[in-house]
């Protein structure tokens, strides 16, 4: 029996997107563009490198029917309020925005889920054929175990983005995780969905391969120790393991250097869209970029056309404040009018300057940001605060490192001020929620996962409420998305549905 894998090269712009029929059909049967004999097709590591940038391709737009990629950090936006679908009027877009996703016929929630099991699945082929390689095949020593290590990191990557848009992350008691695929798709049995915990602890045990054998760092397009550091930090806050989250956020913190530490300045993080040099801040950990051919990712263009920022986000950003001991506190100042833009074809809302526009001609370069510097210290600082139930010293200078950058001032005084040590343990988390919504606005939708997250901290319908943010968002059920129905009948109904679906 010939076993088939894809071998995506740099060179082809081309991308092929498994649906969900796909996923579940014997890979004997599907035999794709660009498809090679698998004993034939990595033999060394010229064609593990390729294979590799394969991997990496995933993360890139394939074209107007697929926008998986771009999607996956918008809807996130749109589900928190933050975020306003336009030009796009159907039962799906209406359930986003209503937050009452549809379970058949939503080819954008269906795009992303096929997008992540095609990323995890060529991951998968990946590692089983370098493994089986000899060491003498390769010419640079030690890079078998770093292309395995690389792979394992996008693997758990997209393991999580599954995780949070269709599984409950929230809770790890919980049994509605993801199907766990950790080996390449050969025959067509369809797969149970694992627990929470099954599912995290597969996604810990990537990273620590990662972090174990990855490159030190060849080029922010490629994951590296200190970004699988960092990202293992985000799971394990996820997790609720505070202490450990603090500890190893602290350490890439600590490991600063010209490779990775904060901008000076936060607008200057996105400046340089006329130059490859965008590929090479030190504020980011990981990134996708374009390639030679193809540097425009398709993010700006869908969320300057289709996903655009809404008011309540500009609102917020630049007239919201918190009083802590008579003090007026501004939750930001100038930091959103540098990076938004009014829209011009639509009233009131605006678009992000993050990335190319289809309004702003200038630039040809963009980045899908996947982690950067400035969440390491908001993640320790939550991290921190929650481990010990109070405001450590540690964990305020990390929230305002974060605004200093920003341009808040120490006086005292009311306006964009740095946090005072009078702050409250509540005030504090609160603080850490905005400062993430306005740092890291349409990167990876971290503003909607934190209210998710905090809402069932406070436990579902007390304290903190997503719906204080979002009044319709009411039912946590569906604050995350159903399984594809495609996919499910694909499955033969193996797979267990999320509740309330």
């Amino acid at each position: 029996m010939k076993r088939f894998i894809n071998i995506y090269m740099w060179l082809l712009s081309a991308v092929v997107l498994l649906n969900a029929c796909e996923l579940a059909q014997e890979l004997d049967e599907y035999k794709p563009l660009y498809s090679l004999d698998a004993e034939t097709a990595i033999i060394d590591e010229k064609s593990s490198e390729l294979a590799l940038a394969g991997v990496y391709s995933t993360f890139r737009n394939g074209g107007s029917s697929s926008l998986g990629t771009p999607m996956i950090f918008l809807l996130p936006e749109v589900l928190a309020g933050f975020g306003k679908v336009n030009l796009l009027n159907s039962p799906e877009s209406i359930g986003w925005s209503s937050n009452n996703p549809i379970v058949a016929g939503s080819p954008y929630q269906l795009d992303i889920y096929t997008k992540m099991y095609d990323l995890i699945n060529r991951s998968n082929w990946l590692i089983e054929n370098v493994s089986a390689l000899g060491d003498n095949v390769f010419d640079n020593a030690g890079r078998k175990n770093e292309i395995i290590a690389e792979s394992k990191i996008l693997r758990a990557m997209g393991n999580f983005y599954l995780l949070r848009l269709f599984g409950q992350f929230y809770d790890v008691n919980s049994e509605y995780g993801i199907a766990l695929k950790i080996s390449p798709a050969k025959d067509a049995v369809a797969l149970p969905r694992n627990t929470v915990a099954q599912t995290y602890a597969a996604i810990i045990e990537d990273l620590n391969d990662g972090i174990a054998n990855a490159p030190e760092l060849r080029s922010k397009l490629y994951t590296n120790q200190t970004f699988a550091k960092a990202f293992k930090a985000k799971i394990l806050l996820y997790m609720g393991q505070y202490a450990e989250a603090a500890a190893l956020a602290k350490e890439v913190i600590g490991m600063q250097d010209a490779n990775f530490a904060l901008e000076a300045t936060y607008d200057g993080i996105f400046d340089d869209k006329d130059s490859p040099l965008i590929y090479e801040s030190s504020e980011v950990l990981f990134g996708t970029g374009g390639d030679r051919h193809t540097y425009r990712l398709a993010i700006g263009s869908v969320q300057s056309g289709y996903v655009v920022v809404t008011p309540l986000y500009y609102e917020t950003a630049t007239s919201g404040s918190v009083t802590i001991d008579g003090q007026s506190i501004l939750y930001d100042k100038d930091r959103s009018n540098k990076i938004l833009h009014e829209h011009p074809f639509f009233a009131g809302v605006y678009f992000t300057l993050k990335y190319l526009s289809n309004y702003i001609p200038s630039g040809t370069y963009e980045m899908i940001y996947h982690m950067r510097m400035g969440e390491v210290y908001l993640i320790y600082a939550e991290a921190a605060a929650r481990a010990n139930t109070s405001v450590t010293p540690e964990a305020l200078e990390a929230l305002n490192a974060i605004r200093i950058r920003a341009g808040a001032t120490t006086t005292g005084e009311d306006g964009f001020e740095t946090y005072p040590s009078t702050i409250s343990y509540e005030q504090f988390l609160h603080a850490v929620r905005m400062e993430k919504l306005i740092e890291l606005i349409f990167e990876t939708g971290e503003s909607w996962y934190d209210m998710v997250r905090y809402d069932f901290l406070d436990g579902f319908g007390t304290g903190f409420q997503v719906s204080d943010v979002k009044a319709g968002a009411t039912n946590p059920d569906k604050f995350i998305f159903p399984i594809p129905q495609e996919s499910i009948d694909a499955g033969n109904s193996i797979f267990i549905q999320n509740p309330g679906y």
